[in-house]
């Protein structure tokens, strides 16, 4: 079966046309979250904030790297359990979406094995990414270094071409695996080598998709920037947390909690969006590539 690169890199349009709802619901949950990580490190947020301003302005001193260190992998270390459930749900419910149109209750939202699956597939790629990259530089690395104890000019152009060379790679193996989701929840099964296979053959219209629909992300992007402009410009938006440095979270949103509201409202709405515009062509695709119905 073919696709049309074009139709599919659309999709989520769509989607945001057909089950408005859908976007609502996972709005809110985008909002959840927000609250959630505010709730957890406000007050560690405003360090961090005000740690890089100073930064910026070169008044940073070995304690406040170390501070900022700290701040950062504890985000990370707590941050990435929770982003990576909420991200299985999100992706699987925008290919419940484009794959299951009928199964439109919360949002197509669920919490349960297709997730599980989504979940699954997603850490199994992520590995598999790591283990290239890190591989792939690390050679590039060491041929680059070798060539340039011979000649200095001949290293870099190794390792510039080296580079081109590597990133090629991951690029062409983000293509082989981007029907992953897909093809997980379709077929009920983590299945990241089905989706590579079904992608053979298919990797230009792919990329061409991928492309389009990175740049409809980033005009949905600039238009959430716009109107949220005239909140930020009224209230500072995040930036002022640099100046709460050292307050607790219940006081930060006593001082700017109408703010931070306003905020968090408008970038949940646009990143639903985002989630849809992005995602939503990748089931799409799998979907045409299938041969399965469209709604």
């Amino acid at each position: 079966m073919t696709f049309s690169a074009t139709e599919a890199a659309f999709e989520g349009f769509r989607v945001v046309r057909r089950h408005p709802l859908a976007i609502l619901f996972w709005a809110l949950a985008y909002a959840v979250f927000f609250a959630a990580f505010f709730g957890l490190f406000g007050s560690s947020l405003a360090t961090l904030m005000a740690t890089t301003e100073s930064m910026e302005g070169g008044q940073a001193s070995p304690q406040d790297l170390e501070a900022l260190g700290q701040t950062y992998f504890g985000f990370m270390g707590l941050v990435m359990p929770l982003a990576l459930v909420l991200g299985a749900v999100l992706n699987a419910a925008v290919a419940r979406a484009v794959l299951r149109p009928a199964e439109k209750a919360f949002g197509y939202m669920r919490l349960g094995a297709d997730e599980l699956r989504v979940l699954g597939v997603s850490i199994v790629i992520g590995l598999i990414f790591f283990a290239v990259t890190v591989i792939l530089f690390a050679v590039t690395g060491l041929v680059a270094g070798l060539a340039a104890q011979t000649n200095q000019g001949v290293g870099i152009l190794v390792g510039v071409l080296l580079g081109l060379g590597a990133v090629a790679v991951v690029v062409w193996l983000a293509v082989r695996f981007s029907l992953a989701v897909p093809a997980t929840l379709a077929e009920k099964r983590i299945a990241p080598f089905a989706a590579f296979a079904l992608t053979k053959g298919h990797s230009l219209p792919l990329l061409g998709m991928a492309i389009i629909a990175f740049i409809m992300s980033i005009l949905v992007s600039v238009l959430g920037t716009i109107i949220a402009l005239p909140i930020t410009v009224a209230t500072g938006g995040l930036s002022q947390l640099a100046t709460m440095d050292g307050q607790s979270t219940m006081q930060i949103l006593q001082a700017a909690g109408p703010g931070l509201i306003a905020w968090g409202v408008v970038n949940a709405v646009f990143s639903a969006l985002q989630l849809a515009v992005i995602y939503a062509p990748f089931s799409a695709a799998y979907r045409d590539l299938k041969g399965l119905p469209h709604d």
